[in-house]
């Protein structure tokens, strides 16, 4: 009799514990937020759930979305001043055309770039009501992806200022603008005050400071000191130098703050939200985020004559024909196969590498999504390369160009009857071709015009593509960019003259290009090399 009872005890408790283990999440409980009032709207409601948290326990997730326009929005009300601290994680659709958004008041605040990671954020809220919102959107028809919240906390009070990202000392090249930026966290509204050589500069009070038309007058050191109700700050020194290198573009993580020491340049590359520059005594120089040590190679590597960039990842192409990679390696990006040689070129996709060898023939590694690093039998005498975000093209000595990886909108692989080519280059969804007479072709993904060739362009000698635009640089060292401008890759400086390299990444919003008293560079990846035979 004890026994049954005692069983009956076990599995009643067990009974119990299952019920509130798997009982629908209130939002504020999913949230741990409980005192506040939540509200969902849109096409689909944000819910409780206890399957994917950060706290181990439960989040909250948006509803399921899958048709263009739709959204699912989570919304509270706080009162400031008062920071407010939470975790999000965004994992994108297939097609990445899902979205995950913080506004206050209407206003967006940002945006989760980095997917399927839980990540931190804090807003500092000025006096007053304040309306929070996280929108989960969805710019496609039927692809998923799936937006989460957890660990909302909101402190009352006011906090002193302070620098989150200081400005970044950088060069620039002569007659060109120069652009300091500082990121702060406190409470706001914030005053500035731009200073040179510890001296305040009349009218720069913005958050932002642009040095127009830089000439030697204008090279130092800069600051800013940073002002609110609660106090102040200064910033560290950042120093202006002359230098060959200009880029231009999204720079929400210093991807158009071109490193100091930019002269003396070889080749140029980008990753998407770092740039590098190798100069021709074989030594590198970075700029931009580091958030994976994309930007520390390794100790004593010398002699690098080409890089390349991913999504977190570089590559170097060292002057022996070996390669070295480092960054992210998640997807076994950097894993450069043992015994690789003779390497003549190399380039880089989201999370893959690829590298053409002396013998004409390719190899690839790092995640395999859609096929990116299954090289086709049929990919040899091939005597140039390049890597889409997910695909890669390679380039016969024939003048033809073979395709493989994620199929592009419009066109599976390349455009038909594609002959003369002589330089490749691939975006995040379309390509580009050069042919022998200077005429460049386009095809795949057009939503930002990317694929739609100025009609007047000749005299191409160059060729680059970003994410959702273009680049062609001509014999006259000239820039010419088309494709979105939504983060202003495509305004190529007007004062930006003899450019002899220019470059971007495949899933990059940014540009970068080179100048110098000599002729332009192809910078086809290698143009032409003498197969072994």
């Amino acid at each position: 009799m004890k026994t049954t009872c005692s069983l009956r005890v076990f599995w009643v408790v067990a009974f119990l514990i299952s019920s509130l283990s798997s009982r629908a999440q209130t939002l504020g409980e999913a949230l741990n937020a409980a005192n506040f009032t939540w509200i969902t709207t849109g096409n689909a409601l944000w819910s409780g759930q206890t399957t994917t948290s950060h706290d181990g326990d439960s989040a909250a997730r948006a509803g399921t979305i899958n048709s263009a326009g739709q959204s699912s929005a989570l919304q509270t009300t706080v009162t400031g001043p008062g920071t407010l601290t939470f975790w999000w994680q965004h994992k994108p659709s297939n097609g990445f055309t899902t979205d995950l958004g913080f506004k206050v008041d209407g206003v967006t605040q940002t945006n989760l770039s980095l997917y399927n990671v839980w990540q931190p954020y804090t807003n500092y809220l000025s006096d007053g009501v304040h309306i929070l919102q996280w929108v989960f959107t969805n710019s496609s028809s039927s692809t998923l992806g799936e937006a989460y919240v957890d660990e909302f906390t909101y402190t009352t009070g006011s906090t002193v200022p302070f620098i989150t990202d200081q400005p970044r000392s950088q060069s620039q090249v002569q007659r060109l603008d120069a652009k300091f930026n500082v990121h702060v966290g406190g409470t706001p509204p914030m005053g500035y005050q731009w200073i040179f050589w510890g001296t305040n500069l009349p009218g720069a009070t913005a958050s932002g400071l642009i040095v127009t038309n830089v000439q030697i007058t204008n090279l130092g050191d800069y600051g800013v000191i940073v002002t609110n109700s609660s106090g102040s700050v200064t910033s560290s020194i950042a120093t202006l130098e002359f230098g060959h290198v200009t880029a231009w573009g999204f720079n929400d993580y210093g991807q158009t703050s071109v490193a100091r020491g930019a002269t003396n340049i070889a080749t140029l590359g980008a990753g998407y939200y770092h740039g590098i520059f190798a100069r021709t005594d074989g030594s590198l120089g970075f700029w931009g985020t580091d958030s994976d040590g994309q930007m520390q190679p390794p100790a004593g590597l010398t002699d690098v004559i080409a890089v390349a960039g991913g999504f977190a990842h570089t590559t170097a192409l060292r002057s022996n024909g070996t390669v070295v990679a480092w960054g992210n390696n998640a997807n076994g990006q950097t894993n450069v196969p043992n015994g690789l040689s003779n390497v003549v070129a190399i380039a880089a996709g989201d999370n893959h590498s690829i590298c053409l060898k002396s013998d004409g023939t390719v190899a690839s590694w790092g995640v395999n999504l859609f096929g990116v690093t299954n090289v086709p039998a049929s990919v040899s005498n091939i005597i140039s390369i390049a890597a889409g975000q997910y695909f890669n093209l390679a380039l016969k000595d024939n003048g033809t160009v073979t395709f493989w990886g994620l199929s592009m909108p419009g066109n599976s692989s390349v455009i038909p009857n594609l002959s003369n080519v002589v330089a490749v280059a691939g975006g995040g969804s379309h390509a580009i071709a050069l042919r022998d007479n200077g005429a460049v072709v386009a095809w795949g993904q057009n939503t930002a015009g990317q694929t739609n060739v100025p009609p007047d362009l000749t005299n191409v000698i160059a060729i680059r593509a970003g994410y959702n635009f273009s680049l062609a640089l001509t014999a006259a060292g000239k820039v010419v960019a088309w494709g979105s401008n939504q983060l202003g890759q495509t305004n190529v400086p007007s004062a930006l003259t003899n450019v002899v390299a220019v470059t971007a990444v495949n899933g990059g919003y940014f540009a970068v290009a080179a100048v110098g008293d000599e002729p332009p560079k192809t910078q086809a990846q290698l143009l032409y090399p003498v197969l072994n035979t």
